[in-house]
């Protein structure tokens, strides 16, 4: 099975000037863990995830945590976010996008995700634009 057959053609996507509270917020209804980041144009320039707006919040909390000095702060991850909600989503995105095309087979698919260890995965037609997202179960579903 292709790509094209399997994809969600729900273009939930950002742009690059997004702040980081939309980001968040359209996450939430969603329900999708990741958000592809796309120019004026539709295309794919980048994606931003839950993981990386909480690293962001908590930048080096695993190494702050070695520290026997270390006492968190109970709202820190809170007052982070606050300060980071009007901050474009350009600050936090990764530009370098691991995509499918919509020809892609299921096994290369699968195999992507697995190897990288994403779940979800943009596809994205000849000139880079967004065409649709597979998510694991949609790969699982679609293969039963």
């Amino acid at each position: 099975m292709k790509a094209h057959e399997i994809m969600r053609r729900d273009l939930s996507s950002v742009e690059v000037d997004t702040p980081i509270a939309e980001v968040i917020h359209l996450m939430e209804q969603s329900g999708l863990a990741s958000l592809p980041v796309v120019d004026e144009e539709g295309v794919l320039v980048g994606i931003i995830s839950e993981r990386d707006l909480i690293r962001a919040a908590l930048p080096g909390y695993l190494e702050m945590l070695h520290s026997a000095s270390f006492l968190p702060s109970l709202n820190q991850l809170s007052q982070r976010l606050k300060e980071m909600a009007s901050e474009p989503v350009s600050k936090y995105m990764h530009s370098q996008v691991i995509s499918v095309r919509p020809e892609d087979e299921d096994l290369q698919i699968a195999d992507t995700l697995l190897r990288n260890e994403l779940k979800q995965l943009p596809v994205v037609d000849e000139e880079g634009h967004l065409v649709g997202v597979i998510r694991r179960i949609d790969l699982l579903y679609r293969l039963v």
